[in-house]
């Protein structure tokens, strides 16, 4: 009775690290979710400067004008600037109202600004030759952090985007 015992000792120590399934390996889902982007609201860090819901959305009209939703927060000590943007290759307009000032697309340290969403700042494509749910390369530049390259959704303009404003 004690070797049938010893034996089923074993066999269920030994079966319950086989059967535990808590990883599969260095491709398991579980190990590389975090890397793919999985829908609107991309999230990137560029040197200080954190990049916060970064969404394209396409104006319902057929231009195929767009403009990008985005938040920069910046996390440094330093102030910063967006400089330029790039949408699918194409140089970006960013639009600040005259009564904004220059100062309206510095970013002071701990400073959160807002680009097309509750803002009158904008980073808009004229023309976006995309279709809705792909993904384009969207590239923008900071005076100190440098350039940082994502890859944002397209999404119509209806639904929770249905007030966003889009100049064509």
């Amino acid at each position: 009775m004690k070797r049938t015992h010893l034996a089923a000792v074993l066999l269920l120590s030994a079966s319950a690290v086989a059967l535990t399934g808590c990883f599969n390996g260095p491709r398991a889902t579980t190990t590389t979710q975090a890397t793919m982007n999985t829908g609107n609201g991309v999230q990137a860090q560029q040197g200080d400067i954190r990049i916060e819901n970064a969404t394209l959305v396409m104006s319902k009209d057929g231009t195929q004008s767009a403009t990008l939703l985005v938040r920069f927060v910046n996390e440094g000590l330093e102030p910063d600037a967006l400089t330029y943007a790039t949408i699918n290759g194409e140089t970006a307009e960013i639009l600040v109202p005259e009564a904004a000032g220059d100062d309206a697309t510095v970013l002071l340290p701990g400073a959160s600004v807002s680009y097309g969403w509750d803002s009158e700042l904008r980073i808009d494509a004229g023309v976006l030759d995309a279709p809705v749910s792909s993904y384009v390369p969207v590239d923008l530049g900071f005076a100190n952090a440098g350039l940082a390259s994502l890859s944002v959704l397209v999404v119509p303009q209806s639904g929770y985007y249905e007030n966003v404003t889009i100049l064509p």
